[in-house]
């Protein structure tokens, strides 16, 4: 039996939440397969103290740079506040991961930054998996190309979620390029069984469903737009439901109230895994209107676009970053909301996918491609 440290800043802060919960169900894979796992996480004021007995977590207090809004936002929109509290937390961090490090086996750190900086020092095995916030983060403070060189000094395993990220890491160190080639790209598992036993559930209502952070990359004020533009073609029995909560949830009420369709759209705030699942069951169409920020950040491949294909719902998204590669999915132009709007229309009424429609999730990847038994043997650590 091995030990296998997951360092990551993103990790469930209590039963049932939905923050990190792929990042838990590669530790519950990696313990099914005989290891024993550790976890070094940022925390909350929402941490509890135990959520998992098989899996040994420490927590680092992160003072609201994770989790409601992410780090890439907030130093985005309070880059002096942001980068301090960000140096101070990767110290506290990478002291943490050291203090546990020479317990373990091996590393898996989700997330090249802080998580993957933080296990430099150890001499540990060492898997990189970068997530698209932390290479885009990179980039733009110029730190993208030094951190892939000491990755590759390191003699780190590399994954991206995306081809799109493996393309920007190789444009950012073109001398890494065959390096960078040998890199896994795969996108995160889902639980299979359990999406795919979903059920839809007839209402009264038809729901559009959207389950995201509510920061700017995520394209929502376009989905309301698109909403509102919808207007006069659906009745009064169509809803638009957002799940997630942000820094920019208030400004998305007032848009919502400014369109005049307020009335029509429910802002639930943050959800459990539990009440996404019943989301998902009444949902006619999932929505994914993510953008490219001025900056070039955008997204690496949405849990959420993965989850609904999985639960046979049809998916809306933006042809950006990782999204583009899912090709069971509606793509659309980003920050385009006439254009989303026409794919929701076209979308709604069609129903649940079947299997002909799923049979080629994104280019060479099906659908039982990402379940966790077969991706965690790809994110299987080498020592």
């Amino acid at each position: 039996m091995s030990r296998i440290g997951i360092i990551t800043t993103s990790y469930p802060r209590f039963p049932g939440d939905s923050a990190g919960h792929f990042v838990a169900s590669h530790a519950r894979f990696l313990v099914g397969a005989g290891h024993r796992v550790d976890v070094v996480a940022a925390s909350d004021d929402k941490t509890r103290d135990r959520i998992d007995d098989a899996i040994r977590v420490s927590r680092v207090p992160s003072r609201g740079l994770f989790y409601t809004g992410g780090a890439p936002d907030t130093l985005e929109r309070l880059p002096l506040r942001g980068a301090l509290n960000a140096a101070s937390f990767t110290a506290r961090f990478a002291f943490e991961v050291q203090k546990h490090a020479r317990h373990w086996d091996a590393i898996v750190a989700h997330w090249l930054t802080p998580s993957a900086l933080a296990a430099l020092p150890s001499t540990k095995p060492l898997l990189a998996i970068a997530h698209g916030g932390d290479i885009h983060t990179l980039r733009r403070m110029r730190l993208l190309a030094p951190t892939l060189y000491a990755l590759r000094a390191r003699r780190a395993q590399l994954v991206f979620v995306s081809s799109d990220l493996r393309d920007i890491a190789i444009a950012a160190a073109p001398r890494l390029e065959s390096w960078l080639q040998t890199a896994t790209v795969q996108p995160m598992g889902i639980d299979l069984a359990r999406f795919s036993a979903i059920t839809p559930q007839t209402s009264g209502m038809t729901t559009v469903l959207i389950v995201s952070r509510l920061v700017p990359v995520k394209g929502v004020d376009v989905a309301l737009r698109a909403f509102a533009e919808l207007a006069d073609r659906l009745d009064e029995n169509h809803e638009l439901v957002i799940a997630g909560d942000g820094p920019e949830r208030a400004t998305l009420e007032i848009l919502a109230h400014q369109l005049e369709i307020d009335e029509r759209v429910r802002f639930l705030g943050e959800v459990s895994t539990d009440e996404r699942d019943r989301l998902l069951a009444s949902a006619a169409a999932v929505v994914v209107p993510s953008r490219v920020l001025p900056t070039g950040r955008t997204e690496g491949t949405p849990m959420i676009a993965l989850e609904a294909l999985a639960s046979r719902v049809p998916v809306i998204a933006s042809a950006v970053g990782g999204l583009r590669d899912l090709t069971a999915a509606t793509l659309v132009p980003p920050d385009d909301p006439s254009a989303l709007a026409d794919a929701i229309d076209d979308v709604l009424g069609m129903g649940t996918l079947g299997a002909e429609d799923l049979a080629d999730l994104s280019g060479a990847e099906t659908l039982e491609a990402l379940d966790w038994s077969v991706v965690g043997k790809n994110l299987m650590p080498v020592w």
